[in-house]
């Protein structure tokens, strides 16, 4: 008897359960609020809403995709001023801005890479009806993730050729015997 009770209270919450997660897939397009405890601020959430049959993993596949591609053409084609410029030189390039100066051709080439490859992303993604803070937020995560895969393309290149230094002769300069691609 006290199975029949404990299985039919498990059936009940299970049930709940997936009414819940079927509510929160079929999300409206209206907004949605959370508050955070510490501050008492509200913060609207972005509405996703996306029918059952949906299935964005090959959009998903897609974008990162293109972002490998990407960030695999740029640091190929601009190999030489990557490696031998300090880190921050990819920085620039992919926001197109720099606060001192002005980009070298290098950086405006890259940036206008990185830019067509942003809108592109924007239209598979098909979000609608977002403010300009929310395209700023996610071409933000956008090309922090670029940068990242940049510098580290950049790091792994280096710390392979200082590798492949160490074994042959000692006082190398990268730069001084870089093959450009």
């Amino acid at each position: 008897m006290n199975n029949d009770i404990h299985n039919r209270i498990k059936m009940r919450k299970d049930r709940k359960t997936k009414q819940a997660w079927q509510k929160m897939r079929l999300k409206t397009k209206s907004a949605q609020h959370t508050t955070d405890a510490a501050s008492g601020k509200v913060h609207k959430l972005l509405p996703f809403s996306m029918p059952n049959n949906y299935d964005n993993r090959t959009e998903i596949l897609r974008i990162k995709e293109i972002i490998d591609k990407t960030t695999n053409t740029i640091f190929i084609s601009y190999k030489k001023d990557l490696l031998c410029e300090p880190i921050t030189y990819i920085i620039p390039a992919v926001w197109g801005k720099i606060k001192q100066g002005r980009l070298t051709t290098s950086q405006k080439e890259i940036y206008s890479t990185i830019d067509s490859m942003i809108k592109n992303i924007m239209e598979i993604l098909e979000l609608e009806e977002l403010n300009d803070a929310q395209i700023f937020a996610i071409e933000y995560f956008i090309r922090g993730l670029v940068i990242s895969k940049i510098a580290y393309l950049i790091e792994a290149f280096k710390n392979r050729s200082k590798e492949e230094a160490k074994q042959g002769e000692d006082g190398v300069n990268l730069c001084d015997h870089l093959r450009v691609s």
